[in-house]
């Protein structure tokens, strides 16, 4: 979600699984902290696939915001699960998620205006 469709998405994907993979082969294996190491594994991941190819620009909305975006809309995880998964309160989740709906609506905002100006 966060890479979208692409050969870079596939590379992240097969990262994630091989050391989620090395993490469940351990003998101290905790399968309930086991999902919070799949998303703290792929975001890492993902951060790391967007600093190597600069892919952040493409997407007009800050790292961090588009990673809370992904997690509350894409994923509607909880806020209380993305608060432990990324180690933040859940007020400064919500004052990050009232940030993307701002940028959000005003992105919608110049969509409209533009489509409505090509009529």
């Amino acid at each position: 979600m966060l890479l979208e469709q692409s050969n870079e998405a596939d590379k992240v994907t097969i990262r994630t699984f091989t050391e989620l993979h090395k993490i469940y082969r351990q003998d101290n294996f905790d399968p309930q902290l086991f999902s919070i190491h799949a998303y703290r594994t792929c975001i890492r991941q993902c951060a790391d696939s967007f600093a190597r190819r600069s892919l952040l620009s493409a997407k007009g909305i800050p790292w961090e915001e588009q990673l809370v975006k992904v997690l509350w809309y894409g994923l509607k995880l909880p806020l209380s699960q993305i608060s432990v998964i990324l180690q933040k309160s859940v007020p400064a989740l919500k004052a990050q998620l009232r940030a993307v709906r701002e940028q959000m609506t005003a992105q919608a905002d110049i969509l409209t205006s533009a489509n409505l100006s090509i009529i």
